[in-house]
């Protein structure tokens, strides 16, 4: 039964994310939405974290399977990449580095806020 209400909850939340990014004047994936909502009503207490806790931890563990429909995409779209092929590795290489980058970053930044904490 609390599996249920786990989906009720956060269908909910998807439905709610969805309806924000068709309203929004700019393309706003409602994924993504739905994170930050989700992310807001935890924050805020106004959900507790077990009333999604068992669904989110199952997803996560068959993580592995949520990718395949990506992957019969790619591999429907081959001749894409066979004719672009070096265009596209560029660009996932500079996205790389940049990610790397900026990741790299921020955690100097958050370490070095964290240590100013500290020394107070």
């Amino acid at each position: 039964m609390f599996i249920i209400r786990e989906i009720l909850i956060l269908f909910g939340v998807c439905l709610a994310a969805t309806a924000v990014s068709a309203a929004l004047p700019v393309a706003v994936p409602a994924s993504v939405l739905a994170m930050v909502l989700l992310l807001a009503l935890l924050g805020l207490k106004l959900l507790r974290e077990e009333s999604v806790k068992g669904l989110c931890d199952g997803l996560q563990k068959n993580m592995a399977f949520l990718f395949l429909p990506a992957g019969v995409g790619m591999l429907e779209e081959m001749e894409v990449f066979r004719a672009s092929g070096l265009a596209l590795l560029a660009v996932c290489a500079a996205g790389t580095l940049l990610t790397f980058a900026a990741t790299a970053l921020t955690v100097k930044g958050v370490l070095a806020l964290q240590r100013r904490r500290t020394q107070r």
